[in-house]
């Protein structure tokens, strides 16, 4: 339990540094002063500050599932997440502008793969639908957030996300319902 609560505190800590510094001026001593403890707690945790964001997003990503899972389609939960970005706009342009474009895709890729996963998943588990099936449909919607949310990022994150997240899950839904329906109606067949 305490091992669950100092990582929780020390993700804690480098969101708020976050929304005042970016990335690489943020310092493992900064984290851990404001959470109270040495950098050897740190390092039991984390390897570096990197593993750190990844950690907080997706442990973030995974609390909004939980909070915010039991949307009806898939586009509600592409469009309640799109809302929630803009509650940590200034750490995502703190990673932005600390991270370097390179470094920043990848996470942003690690995040929107993980995001669509979990959400299409969740969607599609009553659904009889291949894994490669699956794979595919998961894959389109990974790419499509992807290529959005960078163009968003590099943008200020100005403009309106949402609305145009949704234009692009409209022109998406008939595939993967398309998908749900061959499955399901290849899966009556063999009965």
């Amino acid at each position: 339990m305490k091992q669950n609560r100092t990582r929780t505190a020390l993700a804690d800590a480098y969101m708020r540094l976050l929304n005042d510094y970016t990335i690489d001026r943020i310092t493992v001593k900064m984290i851990t002063d404001a959470v109270g403890c040495s950098r050897k707690t740190f390092y039991y945790y984390f390897t570096d500050i990197y593993v750190l964001t990844q950690y907080v997003f997706e442990l973030r990503v995974q609390h909004f599932l939980d909070t915010n899972g039991n949307f009806e389609t898939v586009r509600e939960g592409f469009l309640t997440l799109a809302a929630n970005l803009s509650n940590d706009r200034q750490a995502i342009l703190n990673i932005y502008h600390g991270y370097g474009k390179e470094e920043l895709e990848r996470f942003t890729w690690e995040t929107s793969d993980y995001y669509a996963r979990q959400v299409i998943t969740r969607y599609a588990q009553n659904m009889d639908i291949a894994p490669e099936d699956l794979e595919a449909i998961i894959r389109m919607y990974t790419d499509m957030m992807f290529g959005m949310l960078i163009d968003w990022i590099n943008n200020g994150m100005e403009g309106d996300y949402s609305r145009k997240l949704d234009i692009a899950l409209t022109a998406l839904m008939p595939v993967l319902r398309a998908n749900c329906r061959s499955a399901k109606a290849a899966a009556a067949a063999d009965r």
